[in-house]
């Protein structure tokens, strides 16, 4: 009896071993040599669901549309990032399951309709980049991924009128988020993070083109604190929804965040995503960058299946 009891404890430290490094593969930091499972909550959590013997499901708002900017991808449809991407949720989760009989699963919760009108993207384009990932989802056969929208929750609402809702039902008041950025050393490096992107994919555009550059940094900043409080209020609707689930994030958050930071694909940049840039094989490898620096390097367009923009140095 003690035997059995022992032979199943070492049993469960492998696979927990084989969980923690599934995961930890994928975060965005640099260098865990010295990290121990407590001090990252979400492989506390994992350890938590693993002896309650039950599935390990991953929630990941990401995947919203392409950016507007033409300096930074090209076009509005998945590309080669987003294939590759969703091949690397989709491999943790075969990496867990072939240790725990509950297995393991990705949804992914596109956050494009949140905040379409903030970033301006329209609508239309949401829908077709979603489409798009259901197909790529299909045709790879990632069959540990799933999605989910706002558009699943409420089916007969649309547009506007779905962003009011959440906002009505989840978001704090802007002057809280402004109170937050300022007092908490979290919320200021997402601004900052996030106000970068803002100011790069806004800066492309027509619109935008006669502003100086503190007229737009001016500008992006009032809706860098909008998509923040839209970004927190969709992550209370999927708690809502989703309850006490192991919570993913495309943002560089620190290790010991209750949202764990992953990178999708290599980059130098930690808050790099296939929807920001294209990808460019350089020396065999994959990784991601802005368009415009890929053709100052003399990259050519390929496309993989006649489908998937890429690009090659």
């Amino acid at each position: 009896m003690e035997a059995a009891k022992n032979e199943a404890l070492i049993d469960n430290k492998e696979a927990l071993a084989v969980i923690y490094k599934a995961v930890l593969e994928l975060s965005n930091h640099d260098d865990l040599s010295d990290i121990q499972y407590a001090d990252v909550p979400i492989l506390k959590k994992a350890t938590e669901q693993f002896f309650e013997n039950v599935p390990l499901t991953f929630l990941l708002p990401a995947f919203p549309a392409k950016s507007p900017s033409t300096a930074k991808t090209s076009g509005i449809h998945p590309d080669l990032g987003e294939v590759l991407a969703l091949k690397s949720l989709d491999e943790m989760c075969k990496k867990i399951s072939s240790v725990y009989a509950p297995g393991a699963r990705v949804v992914i919760c596109s956050d494009g309709r949140v905040f379409s009108d903030v970033v301006s993207v329209p609508d239309a384009h949401i829908d077709e980049y979603g489409e798009w990932i259901e197909n790529i989802i299909r045709e790879f056969k990632l069959s540990h991924l799933s999605t989910f929208s706002m558009d699943d929750l409420y089916p007969d609402t649309k547009g506007d009128l779905l962003r009011e809702r959440l906002v009505w039902r989840y978001a704090k008041s802007t002057d809280e988020i402004r109170f937050l950025v300022i007092n908490d050393d979290n919320y200021r490096a997402l601004f900052n993070g996030v106000h970068k992107f803002m100011m790069e994919d806004h800066g492309g555009l027509a619109e935008n083109k006669t502003l100086s550059k503190n007229q737009l940094s001016k500008k992006t900043k009032l809706l860098t604190y909008e998509l923040i409080r839209r970004s927190d209020a969709w992550s209370e609707l999927l708690t809502d929804q989703f309850g006490d689930v192991l919570r993913l994030s495309i943002h560089a958050y620190p290790i010991n965040h209750s949202k764990f930071g992953v990178k999708l694909l290599s980059s130098s940049d930690k808050w790099a995503t296939p929807w920001h840039n294209v990808t460019v094989k350089v020396d065999g490898a994959f990784q991601l960058m802005h368009k415009s620096k890929a053709l100052e390097l003399g990259a050519t367009e390929k496309r993989l299946g006649g489908k998937y923009v890429y690009f090659e140095v």
